[in-house]
């Protein structure tokens, strides 16, 4: 993980970790190793559940105090979450029903990637929308103190 934070800007570099994990599990899904991309998706989610979790505890009702961002409700923020982990859900279903011996396997893949390049899209959108409005307000609206406090709690819940 990556060293202490000073900023909540600071904190994009966990994103950049947490696509780290899920191209892991798409290398795996290239070398149709199904139980380790399977492993591998099972290790992101894990992360990025503790990673939403923690914003949606600790995190979003601090981002309350900066009042209405045109673009980044916490309501937004929320619903993104609750798509990305609905993406997780039906990816994990169709990493079971994968067949390697199977003469459609390839296809299969295939179009498990397209489905998770849409997730991508999302995760990359929703972490533009952290990186561009939700950080940048808590960081407004804390003092150093508080801030601190705040990454450290955020860290500890994130770290395996």
């Amino acid at each position: 993980m990556t060293p202490p934070f000073s900023d909540f800007a600071s904190l994009a570099s966990l994103h950049r970790e947490l696509e780290e994990r899920f191209l892991q599990h798409q290398d795996a899904l290239l070398d149709s190793d199904v139980a380790l991309a399977a492993e591998r998706l099972d290790g992101y989610e894990a992360a990025l559940r503790r990673h939403l979790e923690a914003e949606e505890a600790l995190l979003l009702p601090v981002f309350s105090r900066a009042g209405r961002i045109r673009g980044a409700s916490p309501e937004l923020f929320t619903g993104e979450h609750q798509r990305l982990l609905e993406f997780l859900a039906r990816f994990r279903a169709e990493l079971r029903a994968l067949e390697p011996e199977s003469a459609g396997f390839k296809r299969a893949v295939l179009r498990l990637l397209d489905a998770e390049t849409t997730f991508k899209h999302l995760s990359h959108h929703h972490e533009l929308r952290e990186e561009t409005y939700f950080f940048p307000a808590l960081d407004s609206v804390t003092d150093e103190a508080e801030r601190r406090e705040l990454l450290a709690a955020f860290t500890a819940r994130v770290a395996p």
